[in-house]
């Protein structure tokens, strides 16, 4: 009875865990066929090698490996690179830049497959047992090491981009904002689940391991759920991070005028319907760098590039919905660069004061 009621933890354990891999699995394919931006790409690769993570985990803790001992490290490369990835990714979301992977980042995972080569050239029974003394044995304490590794390699990406950004420009208050609360809290949480982690195989304590490894996919579900509220928190901390850095300006030697004019026609053209614009590709139409660029819109208008693009994504879609031929509001939402409802919903209800579908009610039946 005992031996039946241990089992069954184990699989709703295994259960557990493997849900939420196959979650961030479906997430990243998902998100990887409705989107092909290089930014896009970055961020389903992470979801993917968070899946992968989940899903060795699964195996690993709950002692299931014994019948696919191969699977058990295979997460450890991809992640290594995720690390990196996430530092860029990062960088392209609060700082507007363009992601530009370095050489640099492939050394650890490439380093983490040349350690784990003489694993996956044994055989399935020579691995159980490298598994079985991997807190005992020389080569199972170098396995040991590339798992607390990949926390560490996370920790470092994440805790660089916030000393080097984060914390020398973002005002405290961002973060205790109503809107910011449920970022503050998946951010927390985070750092919380990787230090937990960390320690727990850093000191050898299983449980700690364990908790880290099940808190994960609470993790993500509560991301996922909570995502478009990530959006206004992210545009509140780069808009401090942009006017911080802007003490000592980079517009000197550029006419404001002529950075004017280019930008009047641009508009006139209807870049801004292209989904796909951002600051680097605006600041090479106008012929400026993106700093430059981002320095003028806070400048010139106490914003930056996003709120001065999506005010003109809002005129225009508030002409479609004014037309006699109703336009389908996700089909206006694409037409003027929005690349999904929800975000020009929430878009449109800030700019406007309420919902596209009652702007068109009201046209139709003004009081």
């Amino acid at each position: 009875m005992a031996t039946e009621s241990i089992s069954s933890t184990l699989l709703i354990e295994f259960l557990w865990m493997g849900g939420g891999a196959i979650f961030c699995i479906i997430w990243s394919l998902s998100n990887l066929i409705k989107n092909r931006k290089k930014s896009d790409l970055v961020w389903s690769f992470i979801l993917f090698s968070t899946g992968l993570w989940l899903l060795t985990g699964a195996f690993m803790f709950t002692g299931f490996y014994f019948y696919l001992p191969v699977i058990v490290f295979l997460h450890i490369p991809f992640v290594f690179l995720s690390a990196s990835f996430l530092y860029h990714y990062l960088e392209y979301l609060f700082l507007e830049k363009e992601i530009k992977i370095q050489w640099m980042g492939f050394f650890p995972p490439i380093l983490s497959i040349v350690f784990l080569i003489p694993y996956y050239l044994e055989s399935n029974e020579a691995r159980i047992q490298i598994l079985n003394t991997i807190h005992v044995s020389e080569y199972g304490s170098i396995l040991s090491g590339l798992n607390f590794g990949i926390k560490l390699a996370i920790l470092l990406s994440v805790g660089i981009f916030l000393f080097r950004e984060w914390i020398p420009n973002v005002v405290l208050s961002v973060f205790f904002t109503k809107r910011a609360i449920y970022s503050s809290i998946f951010i927390l949480l985070i750092w919380i689940d990787l230090l937990v982690g960390s320690i727990g195989f850093g000191f050898q304590i299983p449980f700690f391991r364990k908790l880290s490894a099940y808190l994960l996919p609470i993790l993500m579900y509560f991301y996922y759920f909570t995502r478009e509220l990530w959006e206004p928190f992210v545009s509140d901390v780069r808009d401090n991070i942009q006017k911080s850095k802007y003490e000592k300006s980079k517009l000197v030697s550029v006419p404001l005028e002529t950075i004017d004019q280019k930008l009047y026609e641009l508009m006139l053209e209807k870049v801004f319907c292209d989904e796909d614009l951002n600051l680097s590709k605006l600041a090479e139409l106008v012929g400026v760098k993106s700093g430059q660029l981002s320095e003028y819109f806070y400048k010139r208008y106490g914003f930056g590039f996003y709120q001065y693009i999506n005010q003109y994504r809002i005129e225009e879609a508030k002409r479609y919905l004014l037309e006699p031929t109703e336009r389908t509001i996700l089909s206006i939402a694409d037409a003027v660069g929005f690349n999904s409802k929800s975000t020009f919903n929430r878009v449109f209800l800030e700019k406007v004061g309420v919902t596209p579908t009652d702007f068109r009610k009201q046209s139709k039946h003004p009081k």
